[in-house]
């Protein structure tokens, strides 16, 4: 076996990460689902570094996924007391509207939007069902799309081997 070939199979053999085709960037899409973790984690970025651009978690079971997404917006205006504020003066997190796409099918969901203290833009989370129309054209496609403070985060195309080991962890 070829020494380069050795680490992605002792990865995928192990469970703990499985990566997909790397972007020109060097960014790739990698699954860490680990028997009796707290969380499975599907991720677009660089492994074990702050280089990544779209993050799906779950607590295995759970039926729910936190898609988790950095903009450059930033809604952050100060600290009082240690906590980030707005320009109005309101407390970390604020409300974000959060459009998740895939395919032909989308939801429009209620998420938070924090201080991005690593980029100085703002960081975004929301929560969708296993079972909502856009997880299952995921499941199909491979294809994600979010949307939030008028920016959008789109990525390659994640191999469905990925995608269903991910959403079977969380299910």
């Amino acid at each position: 076996m070829k020494p380069t070939l050795i680490l992605p199979l002792v990865l995928a053999m192990t469970g703990t990460s499985a990566f997909a085709q790397p972007a020109v960037d060097g960014r790739a899409w990698y699954v860490d689902v680990i028997k009796g973790a707290p969380q499975a984690r599907l991720y677009f970025g660089v492994p074990e570094t702050d280089d990544v651009g779209l993050t799906l978690s779950c607590p295995p079971g759970s039926g729910q996924v936190t898609a988790s997404f950095r903009v450059a917006k930033q809604l952050a205006d100060r600290q009082v007391g240690g906590v980030w504020v707005d320009k109005a003066g309101i407390k970390t997190p604020w409300p974000a509207s959060v459009k998740l796409t895939s395919g032909a099918a989308s939801s429009t969901l209620r998420g938070k939007a924090s201080a991005d203290e690593l980029d100085g833009g703002s960081f975004i989370s929301v929560e969708v069902a296993t079972r909502a129309p856009v997880i299952a054209s995921f499941a199909k496609t491979g294809l994600v799309q979010a949307t939030a403070l008028g920016e959008t985060i789109s990525h390659p195309v994640a191999t469905l081997r990925l995608v269903r080991k991910f959403l079977s962890a969380c299910k």
